[in-house]
């Protein structure tokens, strides 16, 4: 069976260039963020990982937090 056009696969892990475009930061907050324990990643084959999961918990634990005036 094939898997079709890649364009149609859901994204399930993005790059750290990926996740800082995002979250419109650099990639240092990501590595920042990661060495924090705030953002989990994985190091799959050898690189840096963010699972889609791991953003929707982050963004879900840290939206809010900013304006509180």
């Amino acid at each position: 069976m094939p898997l079709g056009n890649r364009d149609e696969l859901p994204t399930l892990v993005y790059t750290v260039h990926e996740t800082a475009a995002i979250l419109k930061v650099t990639e240092k907050t990501i590595y920042r963020l990661v060495d924090r324990e705030l953002l989990k990643a994985s190091n799959a084959l050898r690189h840096l990982r963010i699972t889609r999961k791991s953003l929707e918990e982050f963004l879900a634990k840290t939206s809010g937090e900013v304006g509180h005036e």
